[in-house]
């Protein structure tokens, strides 16, 4: 009779551990086959979705051993005696197995509504539980998901545990748990750092690139880039042609050679905006910006959307200058009011809106504040969601208007009270300031055309549903507007309308900016504007600028836009982030500056196409070379004068710091 080998102390242990590891990479498998069924653009390509999988299967095994290591030092260095018994065993896996199948449901949503895995998005979501969960509970079956992610688990748990029968986790030595203790620790580290040193793209096609990747992962590379340092990941220029480039390419005075060669936090960026038409016997004009969220032009029957979801404006845009060729700075509502507030470029991280400590930068609340206007904000929702409240009251508007300011029996979700309250309060507001003979300037950033996309009954003819919100969303302004010309307020108020940022990103690109395409409409007391249509490519960063032009508004400002009315017909450029991508579209050239100083060419056969096609490297000319410069001179000098708080108005300078 032969005798049976004694069992190694570690094989029990790494048993374990290549079960965890395996159950991570089937279900990693099953989750990319799912979502290239359901999101990949175009037809089947077998070599994509190949390489998605096979891709996937790397970025989930260094995820795995890096977001283990906890397990992994546990089980290299205790002796675990409770893991013997297969019933305590049993209800770890059902644990480990039913929190895999809820985080893959969770992505399934996530990539439903972003086309993307966990980003920063997701982070910002994690960082407000109080609207996000509600949101989440109030737009989703949650009971039915975590019912279906138990079963998952008690399915991923019956599978292991027949596959772990027999574990004896025998007893270690001293020399066994540091050995154990020292491998978990080297192999989760040189895992963590691989997943840092692979690229995130594994092709040009935006999607398949997401659908390849790991969520966790993504969600971590998204923590550690919050805070970029520009110049030591992106392409970057000698400091005086960074400065003079970037002058030329946004139009300022160029510098003179005592201002290229300045120190940081010397060198500034300012000009003089003055209107196109000033009327001296013409009394200043208030000034109302709206925000709408999730506003695409997709949605906006009068830029060729679907039509019937945007009835009111569409009216309004028959007595209003409409921009016809608008794109958003990016995919957030911090980098819309980034862009049409502040009229700055969206640089890489976290907008500045977010930033604590951005005081003092230049906005348009600071310029109306200074001419003696009366400034507020209002918000349906709470102003501490993306340190909206906090950056706001800094820069300009000394009152902000959030959801315990409004009635108590006001309808409201997750995210705040309905779009119509909102506006109520703002027309109060006009009419207070016109009794009161001060002018004022009025921001609203509206909440409604957001998910669970709930809206009060009896205003629209659409069942709960991302159209409801869109059509509510138009109901309310339409009749704000209705209200506010009735009650006189629009004779004497420049009204800006503009979408945040579109609905979802979507596209392969690596900034999809077919889906940044976002509406736009200026209403002016002056007849002039009735009516009319402005079709050159424009940035939310030209709306500050033609907003003071409209209010007959002069003053020297950083303001990285154009007044639109001063260049109507000039080429278009727009100013374009998604994730850790930032770049500069024109007419018929898309630029993507990347991390790690990576730099991609795109090329389309016109400003009205979003059919964006990669330029092989062999094809790259001297004229994209010279765009790659002047995106990264724009860019590396934003970065310069917000880091150094250059980012100001003249007589802010004092108080201006990051």
């Amino acid at each position: 009779m032969t005798d049976t080998p004694e069992r190694s102390p570690s094989s029990d242990r790494l048993r374990l551990a290549a079960a965890l590891v395996l159950a991570v990479l089937v279900l990693g498998a099953l989750l990319r086959i799912g979502l290239y069924a359901a999101f990949h653009d175009g037809g089947f390509d077998a070599l994509a979705f190949g390489g998605a999988l096979a891709a996937g299967l790397g970025f989930d095994l260094l995820c795995a051993v890096a977001a283990l290591f906890p397990v992994w030092l546990l089980l290299g260095t205790l002796r675990l005696a409770a893991l013997r018994q297969p019933v305590v065993r049993g209800a770890l896996l059902f644990v480990f197995g039913s929190a895999l199948v809820f985080d893959a449901a969770a992505q399934v949503c996530f990539f439903e509504e972003f086309n993307a895995r966990y980003n920063h998005i997701a982070l910002d979501y994690l960082m407000y539980p109080t609207e996000v969960f509600g949101n989440i509970w109030e737009s989703y079956d949650v009971p039915l998901v975590v019912l279906g992610a138990l079963a998952g688990g008690a399915g991923i748990a019956w599978v292991l545990a027949r596959r772990l029968r027999g574990l004896e986790f025998g007893p270690l030595g001293f020399a066994a748990r540091c050995r154990g203790a020292f491998v978990a620790t080297l192999a989760s580290g040189a895992c963590a750092g691989a997943l840092f040193a692979l690229p995130e793209s594994i092709g040009a096609n935006r999607i398949t690139n997401e659908i390849a990747q790991n969520g966790l992962g993504q969600l971590v590379r998204a923590f550690v880039t919050a805070e970029l340092d520009y110049e030591l990941y992106y392409e970057t220029l000698p400091v005086a042609e960074a400065r003079a480039r970037a002058a030329r390419r946004l139009g300022f005075p160029a510098p003179d050679a005592r201002e290229l060669g300045a120190e940081p936090g010397q060198f500034e960026l300012q000009r003089v905006l003055v209107p196109q038409e000033e009327r001296g016997d013409a009394h200043r004009l208030d000034v109302v910006v709206v925000m709408q969220e999730s506003l695409g032009s997709n949605f906006v029957g009068v830029l060729g959307g679907e039509e019937g979801l945007t009835p009111g404006l569409d009216r309004w845009s028959q007595d209003g200058l409409l921009l016809t060729n608008l794109v958003a700075n990016g995919n957030r509502t911090v980098r819309g009011l980034e862009g049409v507030l502040c009229s700055f470029v969206p640089l890489p991280g976290d907008s500045m809106v977010k930033k604590p400590g951005a005081v003092g930068v230049a906005t348009l609340g600071q310029v109306y504040a200074a001419q003696g206007y009366a400034t507020c904000f209002l918000y349906g929702g709470y102003g501490l969601f993306d340190h909206m409240k906090p950056f706001f009251t800094q820069n300009g508007w000394h009152e902000f208007v959030e959801q315990p300011d409004y009635p108590s029996d006001a309808f409201r979700t997750a995210w705040g009270v309905a779009d119509e309250y909102i506006f109520d309060a703002l027309l109060q507001r006009q009419q207070a300031a016109e009794a009161k003979r001060e002018n004022l300037f009025a921001t609203v950033m509206s909440v409604s055309n957001h998910r669970p996309y709930d809206v009060p009954s009896g205003r629209i003819d659409l069942a709960r549903s991302r159209k409801a919100g869109v059509k509510y969303a138009d109901w309310a302004l339409a009749r704000y507007l209705d209200q506010a010309r009735a009650a006189g307020v629009l004779e004497h108020t420049v009204v800006l309308v503009v979408g945040d940022h579109g609905a979802r990103a979507y596209g392969r690109q690596q900034i999809p900016v077919g889906s940044y395409r976002i509406p736009a409409l200026f209403l002016a007391p002056d007849a002039q504007w009735q009516g009319k249509r402005l079709e050159r490519l424009c940035s939310q960063v030209d709306l500050a600028p033609t907003l003071l032009s409209l209010s007959r508004t002069s003053c020297t400002a950083p303001f990285f836009g154009q007044d639109l009315l001063a260049t109507p017909d000039a080429p278009g450029r727009a100013f374009v982030h998604h994730n850790n991508d930032i770049g500069l579209l024109t007419d018929d050239v898309l630029v993507v500056l990347g991390l790690n100083k990576q730099t991609s060419f795109y090329r389309r056969s016109g400003r009205a196409s979003d059919e964006l096609a990669p330029v092989p490297a062999a094809e790259v000319g001297a004229e994209l070379l010279e765009l790659e410069k002047d995106a990264a001179a724009v860019f590396q000098t934003a970065y310069e004068l917000y880091q150094n708080g250059r980012f100001a108005l003249p007589a802010q300078h004092a108080t201006a710091m990051r």
